[in-house]
């Protein structure tokens, strides 16, 4: 038996040695999460102004266009939870923080990473920003993503030297460029798979009713901070808004605007349909291009000196 058990062990440190070698090296790319994660732990005292949201803020708030000290924290289908797990593990040091700003979506109150097939994304928060997940696969790398597609990625970067950092040193996303703009017919369509069916499911009522408490939460925390929260329907192209649906986007825009009436600490800018974004402006239907956030920002900007003056 004892000669077994050294016979497997022999056979099995090998192989434990290569997956734990590739767990290391899969670590070791920069990646958005990982970047994001240092930065905030080495400058969130600093911060004035910082964002969340989903790919939507990743895209159009660029935080070069803030005269103040800013930072975009948002991440590719970032879901409400997840913003305010990122707030949390930094709200004691926000010493110098001004505005938060949260970007409300037309999917942002009902989303789950599982509904967009996103829920391999869940390890990168688990295992850069040390947030708890109930699933044992989601700390590793390697059991997260299959394995041919883990081994393209070392071959990218040890070999190609290509990194999987795809946003600017103030956290804003570089991906989507005016020259590699795609259709915004056909892109409007993508709208569609963010709709949640039926907003008065049972299902969808819990995870309404999770969001809630979590904007709350973040408005508990600017009261006692003074600090500015404001709410962003980021601008989407025409043919984006009419694939969605009617009952799921009138919902949205009830809600958040019902919240900001009962909250004297909050504000909300709908340029969900703002005429100044003109075709040239966005990637795709639903997404800004680099001149598309730069406009925005500039405008944000613009819009949060006009707040400057209310107590």
């Amino acid at each position: 038996m004892k000669s077994f058990v050294f016979k497997l062990f022999l056979f099995s440190l090998p192989i434990a040695i290569f997956f734990a070698s590739m767990e290391f090296l899969l670590r070791r790319i920069p990646n958005d999460y990982s970047y994001k994660k240092e930065y905030l732990d080495r400058h969130a005292s600093e911060i004035q102004i910082i964002n969340f949201g989903s790919s939507h803020a990743y895209y159009a708030i660029n935080p070069e266009y803030f005269p103040k000290n800013a930072f975009n924290a948002s991440h590719v289908a970032q879901r409400l939870d997840y913003d305010f797990e990122i707030f949390n593990k930094y709200k004691e040091i926000f010493n110098n923080l001004e505005i938060i700003i949260l970007p409300i979506s037309y999917f942002s109150f009902w989303i789950h990473q599982k509904d967009w097939g996103e829920a391999w994304r869940v390890k990168n928060y688990a295992i850069y920003y040390g947030i708890g997940s109930n699933s044992f696969i989601n700390n590793f790398e390697i059991l997260s993503i299959s394995f041919s597609n883990n081994t393209k990625r070392l071959k990218r970067y040890y070999l190609n030297g290509e990194n999987e950092d795809t946003s600017n040193s103030l956290g804003w996303g570089t991906a989507f460029k005016s020259e590699d703009a795609q259709d915004v017919q056909s892109t409007g369509i993508v709208s569609i798979r963010e709709g949640v069916g039926d907003v008065f499911s049972e299902e969808n009522i819990k995870t309404f009713n999770k969001s809630l408490k979590i904007l709350n939460s973040f408005s508990e925390f600017c009261n006692q901070k003074n600090v500015k929260l404001i709410f962003l329907t980021i601008p989407c192209y025409d043919t984006y808004w009419e694939n969605t649906d009617a009952v799921q986007r009138n919902k949205m825009f009830e809600t958040i605007n019902d919240f900001v009436r009962e909250h004297s600490n909050c504000y909300y800018f709908n340029w969900s349909e703002d005429s100044d974004f003109v075709e040239k402006d966005f990637y795709n239907a639903s997404h800004l291009n680099e001149i598309g956030a730069e406009k925005l920002t500039k405008k944000l900007n613009h819009a949060i000196d006009s707040l400057s003056n209310i107590k």
